[in-house]
């Protein structure tokens, strides 16, 4: 009997054109620190899954899809790449530090206002 991958399904909290920031989550099939990434990062998104929320969220398996990870020059996995107002942030490890990922995720679902320019991140302060 075959099951199908936890770490195989993709997560949006908005259809992709309403999205502001895109965020990805590269990880290495179904390792453990892959899976705490996944889970950090779920639960980070679960936590904030408001209207004001837009993100794409795309989980790349690198043993599924090598050429997107070696495009965005990923080298160690778990890695998130979260890109939003010309910015590129990155964090690498199991996303276990709950504060800096879901500083990372709300400044990235924050970044625009309503005409498509950068406001920076909710709080006012810098972009990690």
């Amino acid at each position: 009997m075959t099951t199908a991958s936890p770490v195989a399904k993709s997560m949006s909290l908005v259809k992709a054109e309403e999205s502001l920031g895109e965020v990805r989550l590269y990880i290495a099939g179904s390792t453990p620190n892959s899976l705490r990434a996944l889970k950090s990062l779920r639960d980070s998104t679960d936590a904030m899954n408001d209207a004001e929320t837009r993100l794409n969220i795309q989980v790349i398996d690198v043993f599924k899809g090598p050429k997107r990870a070696i495009a965005d020059g990923i080298l160690v996995t778990p890695t998130l790449i979260a890109q939003y107002g010309g910015k590129r942030v990155t964090m690498v490890g199991d996303l276990s530090d709950a504060v800096a990922l879901r500083s990372v995720l709300d400044a990235c679902a924050h970044s625009f206002d309503e005409t498509g320019e950068s406001e920076g991140p909710p709080d006012g302060g810098s972009c990690p």
